[in-house]
């Protein structure tokens, strides 16, 4: 009689396993590169999207926001004004909505010109999640004085999009002068 084979054998089941474990070997670091640069895609959309907010805040009053200001009322003394109003410069008074891969601060940058505050600034996210080659990153949109914005990041360059600049070192005055909300 001849027996009918009811199953696969152990050297089957072994080569089915080797293939497996081969191709997670390849397709997990290629997933965590796939997610880091799906985060850095959305921190630049995330900021990107405030951009309009900022640019009216700036038509407005004439100066790129601190993130930290709060609204200052208009004093007038004898019909003379001696404290100048100013609108809340605060995240979330601009209508900055937090995400929750990252906080959003915002920062002016005036060491270029060495003047008063032009309009030129940062909006900044650090991101708090994600694989070590975005965490604790920083992406950045800059505003120039002549009202241009460029993207960099100090995430691992591999993660960065096309349409922002990866530096080894991001500037340090966003993080001197923005503070938490």
């Amino acid at each position: 009689m001849k027996s009918i084979q009811k199953g696969f054998t152990l050297i089957e089941l072994m080569i089915v396993v080797a293939i497996i474990g081969i191709l997670a070997a390849i397709a997990i670091p290629q997933y965590q590169n796939y997610v880091g640069r799906s985060n850095i895609a959305a921190a630049v959309s995330t900021i990107s999207a405030n951009k309009t907010l900022l640019e009216s805040f700036i038509m407005e009053n004439g100066f790129f926001p601190d993130g930290t200001t709060d609204k200052v009322t208009e004093v007038v003394v004898n019909n003379v004004v001696t404290v100048k109003g100013q609108p809340s410069q605060k995240t979330a008074d601009l209508g900055i909505v937090q995400p929750s891969f990252g906080k959003i601060t915002l920062a002016t940058d005036d060491t270029n010109t060495g003047t008063a505050n032009t309009g030129a600034g940062l909006i900044v996210v650090t991101m708090n999640t994600g694989n070590p080659g975005i965490k604790d990153k920083v992406v950045q949109l800059v505003r120039s004085p002549a009202g241009t914005w460029s993207c960099e990041s100090d995430a691992t360059e591999k993660f960065v999009a096309k349409a922002c600049s990866y530096k080894a070192t991001i500037s340090t005055v966003a993080n001197a002068k923005a503070l938490t909300n």
